[in-house]
């Protein structure tokens, strides 16, 4: 876990935001596609995908130090639960694939899933153990420091 003077360090905090994600939406179909060189300039490190989660349970309960993500629900509905380093909070719900949340570093996610959700994670940096925030009450720690 790195260090709470880490948080000295940092500059610029961003909140979550709701981002469009491009496509065609046709009679037989749609797709959808990334390549947004202006928030992932180095591109997509790492997707990930997460299924049959039971109702009633969440997923995420974790941020990050320096990896960003875009969160989309690709099938079902997703109802993200977004708490800022800076103690702001913020829910969104994802039903349409065309439609993601951009979660930068410092945001603690919590992720509902309705019975049938499928979420698409696309991450701007590989796996890393250390880059993990999964204790709330560090977390919480945190915040109380950066205000």
């Amino acid at each position: 876990m790195m260090p709470i003077d880490f948080l000295a360090d940092i500059t610029a905090y961003s909140a979550p935001i709701l981002i469009d994600i491009p496509g065609q939406v046709r009679a037989n179909g749609a797709v959808h596609f990334w390549e947004n060189t202006s928030l992932f300039p180095n591109g997509v490190l790492r997707c990930f995908w997460i299924t049959e989660v039971k109702e009633g349970e969440t997923r995420g309960n974790h941020a990050h130090w320096k990896e960003s993500q875009v969160i989309v629900a690709l099938a079902g509905k997703l109802v993200v639960n977004v708490e800022g380093i800076d103690g702001g909070s913020t829910q969104f719900e994802l039903i349409d694939p065309g439609k993601g949340i951009l979660v930068p570093p410092l945001n603690w996610v919590e992720v509902k899933f309705s019975i049938d959700a499928v979420l698409l994670g696309l991450s701007d940096r590989a796996f890393s153990e250390e880059d993990y925030i999964r204790d709330k009450d560090y977390f919480g720690n945190l915040q109380k420091r950066k205000r």
